[in-house]
């Protein structure tokens, strides 16, 4: 296998598409990843509630990358919503295998796309390895339910060639569920080469400035808890500026807060959503980042952060303590206004004590093209050979 270059099928439930080109973005990143030693297809259907009268197919090539996209209108009804998912996979599927013979299929976010990639092994004997990024199976979340999904999950999880949660406690969470594989291996989300190449500074301002970069959904993001950390902080001490980067459900509402509580000027800043370069020179111009959710994953914004030198601030959840420590930032409880405060005003005054070389050389060899693509090379030349 290892003489030419495997025809990977990507088969994603989250990717960027015409509606959100930032949705599954990491998934997207992923499969730019895969691309450096394979052949990448993506097909990503979606199922459409406005806006659309007739199934529209559209290819594309891009980044290195030939994507199908198969957008339709949803049907009312459910069985028939998922019949036609089913119908529009398999007629994507032989597409594509036409053009090139897939020899393995990369599944990314349970449980549909597992049970469609184990259709297509049952009746066109191809393998197929799942990449888990979802949160839900924490007990923090626990929203894993259903007489259907629960055991549907379990049979495709068990069945597949390999599982990749991009943490170790995901894959923990992952087997208390009952999803079991012989082959779990943790594969970290990739980040853009572009984070690398950011200058590495320590920024001599009296001013420190943090940045938070999120989706703006305050129920696991807590940006309120951050607000209101900030408005207490402000009555000790003037140095820093927060610059939140994004948008979301609650963008409006956590900007209203703002104001309420009067920092809104002095303190904050929101900038909106931000992509590539422009997003880059955020980082640069940070001292460090800050994440205060309730309950998370691993973000990827840490990592890029990681990638740009900056040490990281963050509740100590999930699988975030996986890659933070006192070398790369620093932990602090969840749902604790006292600790914030203390971990805050530390932060504030030792932010750059930490290496930033480090902490980039940390990033490289964990979230890099090449550290992530190689990894699941290899993971792919052994799924094929277990066929």
């Amino acid at each position: 296998m290892s003489d030419h270059k495997k025809h990977i099928l990507f088969l994603p439930r989250w990717y960027p598409n015409r509606y959100d080109q930032m949705w599954g973005l990491f998934v997207k990143k992923h499969a730019e990843a895969a691309a450096q030693k394979n052949r990448i297809s993506v097909l990503y259907i979606e199922a459409v509630d406005e806006g659309i009268e007739k199934t529209e197919i559209i290819e594309e090539t891009k980044d290195g990358l030939y994507t199908l996209y198969i957008y339709y209108k949803k049907p009312h009804n459910l069985i028939v919503y998922f019949i036609k998912y089913i119908q529009y996979f398999i007629w994507g599927f032989k597409k594509i295998n036409r053009k090139n013979r897939i020899h393995l299929i990369h599944v990314h976010i349970l449980s549909r796309m597992g049970f469609l990639a184990y259709l297509a092994q049952m009746v066109f004997g191809t393998p197929y390895v799942i990449t888990e990024h979802w949160s839900r199976y924490l007990p923090s979340v626990n929203t894993f339910k259903g007489r259907i999904r629960i055991p549907l999950t379990r049979l495709t999880v068990k069945k597949a060639k390999a599982v990749l949660p991009v943490t170790k406690n995901l894959q923990t969470a992952m087997i208390s569920h009952g999803l079991t594989n012989k082959h779990y291996r943790v594969v970290a989300n990739v980040v853009d080469a572009i984070f690398f190449k950011a200058r590495l500074t320590k920024n001599d301002s009296f001013i420190k400035h943090i940045i938070h970069v999120s989706t703006f959904e305050d129920k696991s993001k807590n940006i309120s808890g951050i607000l209101r950390g900030i408005k207490k902080l402000s009555e000790t001490r003037n140095d820093f500026k927060m610059v939140f980067i994004g948008d979301g459900m609650d963008f409006k509402k956590l900007k209203e807060l703002a104001v309420k509580l009067e920092i809104e000027d002095q303190y904050i800043e929101f900038t909106g959503l931000l992509e590539k370069q422009a997003l880059v020179d955020k980082y640069t111009q940070a001292d460090f980042m800050l994440i205060n959710s309730h309950y998370e994953n691993m973000p990827v914004v840490i990592n890029e952060a990681l990638a740009c030198g900056l040490p990281v601030l963050s509740t100590d959840v999930g699988g975030i303590s996986e890659h933070i420590n006192n070398s790369r930032g620093r932990l602090m409880p969840p749902n604790n206004e006292k600790e914030f405060i203390n971990n805050f005003t530390w932060m504030l005054d030792h932010c750059h004590d930490y290496d930033s070389k480090e902490i980039r050389q940390y990033a490289q060899e964990h979230f890099s093209f090449a550290s992530v693509g190689g990894v699941l090379d290899e993971v792919y030349e052994l799924a094929c050979d277990l066929r």
